[in-house]
């Protein structure tokens, strides 16, 4: 005599694979969106940039096609001279490279205080600081938990360091913008940006993920280190969500786009009380 299975053996053990099967995806879209927030992570940032640091800045100004300079040049000149000494907070402040341009600008400034989280640019930072004259203090802090004095800047200026937060810590920078800016001080924020234009954003986006790397490989021996500038640009877009995010805020805010859409900026100031 055959023995057959009864029926609802069979469903049971077919359900049973089936919730298997959808936990086991479940839990694999879970880790791999893990796996993605774990790039805006502040120690993982801090360490990405802190193995990037010898070969970042010639990098950075090959990826914008050498547009770095003449941007960050742009930057600082949306912020107006009022003739009164100021002080200026440099964010994600790198290696210093925005502060030849504060320096040639009409900005009588006081003082600069730079933020940036990884030790090994900040090494380089205080190197750099020496070629610009003035005080700049430096300070090795996570933007996001610093303890910076409220309405404490004239100013506050910032390039390319705006990609590596996502829309959360964003929400959180416009916040701790507003609270450091004083009464009509004023901002400006510059970011290398993915183009509108769908064939410019084929080959910059293929020059960024592709054709960066091997750059970095050549400079430094890492490539991967290098493709996620790539990855922060493509998840970043431009500087428009971040752009609503401090009109949310209740700050005064302008927005423009960089030779086609290849950078984005965004300045403003925070109303008078």
């Amino acid at each position: 005599m055959v023995y057959t299975q009864p029926v609802f053996t069979k469903r049971l053990l077919r359900t049973n694979n089936e919730i298997s099967f959808s936990i086991l995806a479940s839990a694999l879209v879970i880790i791999v969106e893990m796996q993605k927030e774990s790039i805006y992570n502040p120690e993982f940032v801090s360490k990405l940039f802190d193995s990037m640091s010898s070969t970042y800045g010639l990098t950075n100004y090959i990826s914008s096609f050498g547009f770095t300079e003449r941007w960050r040049k742009a930057c600082i000149n949306k912020i107006k001279p009022t003739g009164k000494p100021v002080v200026i907070y440099d964010l994600m402040s790198g290696m210093g490279e925005l502060w030849p341009s504060i320096k040639h600008s009409k900005l009588n400034v006081h003082e600069i205080n730079a933020v940036d989280i990884s030790p090994n640019m900040n090494s380089i930072a205080r190197k750099n600081k020496k070629s610009v004259s003035g005080q700049i203090n430096i300070l090795e802090q996570d933007i996001l938990k610093n303890d910076i004095e409220s309405n404490s800047a004239d100013h506050v200026v910032s390039s390319f360091g705006l990609k590596t937060f996502n829309t959360k810590q964003l929400t959180e920078l416009a916040h701790e913008l507003n609270k450091i800016l004083k009464p009509e001080g004023s901002y400006s924020f510059v970011e290398i940006s993915v183009p509108n234009n769908s064939f410019l954003k084929f080959f910059y986006m293929f020059y960024l993920t592709k054709i960066i790397p091997v750059v970095g490989y050549l400079f430094q021996g890492n490539s991967q280190d290098y493709k996620m500038l790539g990855t922060y640009t493509s998840k970043f877009g431009n500087s428009k969500n971040f752009h609503s995010m401090l009109l949310n805020e209740g700050l005064e805010s302008h927005y423009e786009e960089l030779f086609f859409g290849c950078g984005s900026i965004t300045w403003g100031k925070k109303k008078k009380n």
